[in-house]
């Protein structure tokens, strides 16, 4: 009788490890030792971590620079029909959010386009309520074109939060 080939018996033994495995884990995921429909985690700390890794942070002023336009306080006045470009700086923070909201009834055309990176840009024409837009780590460049001014003024005032 010929003996199996090399390859054939790490295959066998692969096979037998995995089946192996898999009798384990679900025999020990079997076994309940928490209190019956309790969370392992208290409630504070459910809240702490979905903070820290779901919601992102707000972009900081301080991370925003402007050509063509003027920021004070947050919010941004762009003049009609003119375009008002926003830098956002890079950060330490994997995903950031800049929450771009029209004030006084005004719209504005808004282009986000990420430095560097595989992100898509986001383009939003005519927005006139408050949206937020991710800011991925490397940052981004913020477009803001006003396209209806508030009441007889030709600017739009737009707050960055």
């Amino acid at each position: 009788m010929a003996q199996p080939k090399p390859s054939t018996i790490l295959l066998i033994l692969a096979v037998f490890a995995c089946v192996a495995l898999y009798v384990l884990g679900v025999g020990l995921g079997a076994q309940d030792h928490s209190s019956r429909g309790s969370s392992p985690t208290s409630k504070q700390e459910r809240e702490r971590l979905r903070e820290r890794f779901v919601k992102p942070r707000p972009v900081a002023e301080e991370d925003l620079k402007t050509t063509g336009c003027v920021l004070s306080d947050g919010t941004v006045r762009v003049a009609r029909g003119l375009a008002c470009r926003v830098d956002i700086a890079k950060a330490g923070a994997r995903v950031r959010t800049v929450n771009v909201e029209p004030l006084s009834g005004s719209r504005v055309d808004v282009r986000l386009e990420p430095k560097g990176g595989p992100a898509v840009p986001a383009s939003i024409d005519g927005l006139g309520e408050r949206r937020g837009l991710d800011v991925p780590e490397e940052g981004a460049t913020l477009s803001l074109t006003c396209t209806l001014g508030v009441g007889n003024t030709s600017e739009c005032p737009v707050k960055l939060r």
